[in-house]
């Protein structure tokens, strides 16, 4: 899974063992993103992954992912932090901005968030960094403003590095999918419905123990090293995603949707067959 806040609560899922109430034995694997998690996958290292969008479409086009749920919808878990100064994302034209190329978010940003708010691409210069380099970036002067998640929009508001223009909740859903490789579901139904009636489980955890939550946050974030966040900072941020399960027929269309962007833009080579990638009615099964 994703060791990120994009992940946050599979994060809780995994550190509370929440599993273990349906008899499940998990070992889980921590990952920088989801494009390790989609490597890992493809490489038949584990059997159930986190990811954003990018990393699904790779997996879900060649036939080895299936799509059987979602982790969270993070819209406004990701935004756009600039220096101060910079107050609207119009005035980014002809400055240095970074994304993370690869990642779910820098799409987002480039294609939708920016010609919504009047910056189109071409109009300013990409700096790709990786999420946990752009507050450093910005804070050394080398960026104006960077598109990335948190927690390091809350870092660069707390050091008063940066402030937050945007957050993308208005403009993209930014869902974390749950998937599972293909092969594994053919082969073990029965254990991945164990796994989803575990993953409901999850959900309700999320709802109704949010001490829970921050702690399993938080401890995921002390081993990486940031001793910056506070409980008060990570219990605010975890406000801001919307932890609910469900493919949606619109979330379906809007997933489509995003990768029609990706294909006609040279980044995806070829679209999954749809009706094989994603499906919903697993988790319909688990709930019954």
């Amino acid at each position: 899974m994703q060791n990120t806040f994009t992940g946050a609560a599979a994060v809780v899922w995994a550190r509370k063992k929440i599993y273990e109430k349906r008899g499940l034995k998990v070992e889980a694997f921590n990952f920088a993103d989801g494009r390790g998690v989609r490597d890992a996958m493809l490489a038949g290292k584990i059997d159930f992954g986190t990811m954003n969008l990018t990393p699904f479409f790779v997996g879900a086009a060649t036939g080895n992912f299936t799509l059987i749920a979602f982790v969270l919808l993070g819209g406004d878990t990701v935004g756009v932090m600039a220096r101060p100064g910079i107050n609207n994302v119009a005035d980014l034209k002809g400055k240095n901005v970074s994304i993370t190329v690869g990642s779910t978010t820098g799409p987002v940003f480039v294609h939708q968030v920016g010609p919504k708010l009047g910056l189109k691409e071409g109009d300013y210069r990409i700096v790709n960094l990786q999420p946990a380099n752009q507050v450093p970036a910005l804070a050394a002067g080398s960026i104006d403003a960077f598109a990335g998640p948190e927690p390091y929009l809350t870092i660069g508001e707390q050091e008063k590095i940066g402030e937050v223009l945007v957050r993308f909740g208005p403009y993209d859903a930014n869902p974390t999918c749950l998937v599972v490789n293909t092969a594994f579901l053919e082969k073990f139904p029965d254990t991945v419905n164990a796994f989803l009636k575990s993953w409901l489980d999850g959900v309700e955890y999320w709802e109704h123990n949010p001490d829970g939550v921050v702690d399993a946050l938080l401890s995921m974030y002390r081993e990486s090293g940031y001793t910056a966040l506070s409980p008060p900072m990570i219990s605010k941020m975890a406000k801001l995603p919307k932890v609910v399960p469900d493919i949606t027929p619109e979330l379906s269309a809007y997933i489509k949707g995003q990768a029609d962007i990706l294909y006609k833009a040279g980044s995806l080579k070829r679209l999954p067959d749809w009706d094989k990638v994603i499906r919903s009615d697993l988790l319909a099964k688990a709930r019954g």
